[in-house]
């Protein structure tokens, strides 16, 4: 009934956990496809210890890495069922996660996927952060296209990755687009809100620990972040407006002073976390209008750099005195000005 496409790159140890979560689901009727992207680590043995054990894991291992939009199109082209649910390595899956979400999907047509509220767990695997977005239930497509992609300077998206999704929808908009690299899935997202709605699981079903205890496999040239999601944006602003020519142009000014907005923090996140050579780097994949801000904080880039270091200690002291005791709750209004950023800041 369900196919679960679990995407892995060089995380064997934390892979059995996730696996495991995902066998002692209590809904039984899946197939479990993992997608191995050429591990160089013990990834193979562990993956086939579970398929001795277990005849609904099937493990494939691609002969050379192909990154994550194309390793998990091949789950999602080897998958069966009507139903597919993205999985990623390393992050730990409440037992009532696969049940919450086919509940959700396959008892709602207008419903094109499903994702839920995310955790973010500390060394002992106790959870310290809550990202909670919405209420649980049907979230209008109109207002998550519009009113939440749509007005995120940030351009963050508020599902991370993991979702179940209509196989055949995923068909017909041809699958994730390899141009956009580890952000392809947000394309996917929104060309689905084109369509349908998406449901809202409020229970933290997902934890994952933080960045400094698994380090991001995502591209860490920001700049080259920011061209690929204003590209984005873009196109798919011109795709949902294409045909009220009045609002394009008010979406498009206001998608241009996101844009600068969002241009300006990550340069300044590539002043705190970079070399000086980096920041000269990206005015080459900046063009026109985007260099002005580049040179500015170029010339300013004196005083900035030791500001933002202090700042940085400053953010890192308060995000774990925020966390300690009974952990935080990030809302849907922190989380737009806040948690995309998070992997720059």
């Amino acid at each position: 009934m369900v196919s679960i496409v679990l995407v892995t790159y060089n995380r064997a140890e934390r892979l059995k956990l996730s696996i495991t979560d995902i066998l002692n689901q209590s809904f039984k009727d899946f197939e479990l496809i993992i997608c191995d992207d050429c591990s160089t680590d013990d990834t193979e043995v562990v993956c086939q210890e579970f398929c001795a054990v277990d005849s609904r894991v099937r493990y494939h291992r691609h002969s050379s890495n192909q990154q994550m939009p194309a390793n998990l199109n091949f789950g999602i082209q080897q998958s069966i069922h009507e139903y597919v649910a993205f999985l990623h390595d390393g992050d730990r899956f409440r037992s009532d996660l696969i049940q919450r979400w086919y509940d959700a999907i396959s008892a709602n047509e207008s419903v094109g996927f499903v994702f839920n509220a995310i955790g973010e767990t500390d060394e002992n695997e106790n959870t310290a952060v809550e990202y909670r977005e919405f209420e649980e239930g049907i979230v209008n497509r109109d207002y998550l296209l519009k009113g939440v992609y749509f007005r995120r300077w940030l351009f963050a998206s508020p599902v991370w990755g993991e979702a179940m999704v209509r196989k055949q929808l995923v068909e017909e908009y041809d699958f994730l687009k390899e141009k956009y690299g580890f952000y392809a899935d947000v394309d996917l997202w929104m060309k689905l809100l084109q369509s349908h709605d998406a449901y809202y699981c409020s229970d933290v079903l997902i934890t994952g620990p933080s960045k400094k205890i698994q380090p991001r496999l995502f591209d860490d040239n920001l700049i080259k972040v920011f061209v690929k999601l204003f590209n984005m944006h873009l196109e798919h602003r011109k795709l949902t407006y294409k045909r009220q020519p009045i609002r394009m142009i008010s979406e498009l000014s206001i998608f241009g002073v996101q844009s600068f907005l969002n241009l300006c923090y990550y340069l300044l996140a590539t002043v705190k976390n970079f070399s000086f050579k980096t920041y000269i780097e990206a005015a080459g994949l900046l063009k026109h209008v985007f260099l002005v801000p580049w040179l500015i904080i170029l010339f300013s880039y004196p005083i900035l750099y030791p500001s933002l270091k202090v700042f940085g200690r400053i953010k890192s002291m308060a995000r774990k005195s925020l966390a300690s005791s009974a952990g935080y709750v990030f809302t849907s209004e922190l989380i737009s000005n806040y948690s995309f950023g998070v992997i720059c800041l």
